[in-house]
């Protein structure tokens, strides 16, 4: 590796020690180096240009190479520079305090050619690697927050119903930058709103552009096929064709559950298939309840598979609370699950919640739950209140 522009910096209280180190240095080819006679200087020069390592004497006057060293620390110098402590044979103890306050290595006095070159190569090389890592963290970061954006930017924020008929909420907190779940909220004709929520197995990048793609399909193969046929499709029928296309050009066998449905806005009747996702839960006056069917399976591992229509009518006041499994896989900091029955329990609590108050109640007491545990999985809720 080429070391010839690192910025080097010597702290020694003795100048010959200092001029004695330089000429080593320049003959391995650093040549960009700067003096200080103590730690006072030495930060005054730290803090005003970029260095990537100190060779730090460690006894000085006015401030030493432990205090200076400190100061560094405290300063969080040591995230961007390497620091070598240069020390006399009597000072070793010193020396692996200064090791365990964030100090790279050592050179012991008199200078040994062969060793400074090696652990002054071997120290700058690791200087070299933290920063190419760093940049590339960097890097990670910046795309995960623009994929993040982008993902955001496919889920709506506003939903085409009337705010006197229905009241939605739908909110995604993905366990890691970007995540697999996925809701969706679209008109397919006037007074027909389609409802979808989905979770794809794993999380991460690849969990995120098989949602983009599920949420694709959906919305796609809906539209295009009320256009197509000039009839409205059962939801059933969109299930099947979304789950051929994604058993396409899948070689992991990547799937996704999905809830999608379709509601008739002017009499609440709501026609649905579920595809190996999480129940719905209904709310109706004081009934809570989960609206268990027999299961189909979920999308994307076996093609030419039957999936079936089932329905349900949502009254005036009557509430559908959709989910993904993290909300109630979320656990604790002993491993104990939220659970379905504390879902079931928060929104019996609240019977004429409005949407966003009760996905907000029951995320808020999920959370409090975890108790700052990590969380386990994305958590998705799409809530829907029918209101006249």
């Amino acid at each position: 590796m080429d070391f010839s522009q690192a910025r080097i910096l010597i702290v020694d209280d003795i100048e010959d020690n200092r001029d004695v180190l330089a000429r080593r240095l320049r003959r391995l080819g650093l040549v960009n180096t700067v003096q200080a006679g103590d730690g006072l200087e030495a930060l005054e020069k730290v803090r005003a240009e970029p260095f990537d390592l100190i060779l730090l004497d460690v006894m000085m006057p006015r401030m030493n190479g432990i205090d200076a060293l400190q100061a560094l620390n405290d300063e969080g110098w040591l995230k961007s520079l390497s620091v070598v402590m240069i020390s006399a044979a009597s000072e070793i103890e010193t020396v692996v305090r200064c090791i365990e306050l964030g100090a790279e290595d050592y050179l012991p006095k008199p200078f040994n050619p062969a060793l400074l070159a090696a652990r002054v190569g071997a120290v700058l090389e690791k200087k070299l690697l933290r920063d190419i890592n760093q940049r590339q963290l960097e890097r990670l970061e910046r795309e995960l927050a623009e994929a993040w954006l982008c993902q955001q930017s496919m889920l709506p924020t506003t939903f085409p119903v009337d705010p006197a008929q229905l009241d939605i909420f739908a909110s995604i907190d993905p366990a890691l930058e970007i995540g697999g779940d996925l809701y969706d909220v679209f008109e397919v004709t006037p007074g027909l709103i389609a409802l979808a929520i989905g979770d794809v197995a794993g999380k991460g990048a690849s969990a995120a552009l098989f949602m983009a793609r599920t949420r694709s399909l959906l919305r796609a193969g809906t539209l295009q096929f009320h256009a197509i046929s000039g009839r409205v499709p059962r939801p059933s029928e969109i299930v099947a064709l979304v789950n051929d296309e994604l058993g396409k050009n899948n070689p992991n066998s990547r799937f996704v559950t999905l809830f999608y449905a379709l509601l008739e806005v002017a009499t609440g009747r709501l026609t649905y298939c579920n595809a190996g996702h999480v129940y719905p839960i209904w709310t109706s006056g004081n009934t809570v309840a989960e609206v268990a069917t027999p299961p189909d399976p979920a999308l994307g591992v076996i093609d030419a598979l039957d999936f079936h229509d089932h329905e349900l009518v949502l009254a005036v006041g009557d509430r559908l609370f959709l989910t993904s499994d993290g909300l109630s896989d979320m656990q604790n900091a002993e491993q104990e699950q939220f659970g379905t029955e504390n879902i079931l329990a928060e929104i019996a609590a609240r019977p004429d919640a409005p949407a966003t108050d009760l996905a907000r109640s029951v995320l808020a007491t999920a959370y409090a739950f975890a108790g700052g545990a990590p969380q386990f999985d994305d958590i998705t809720v799409l809530v829907v209140k029918r209101l006249g």
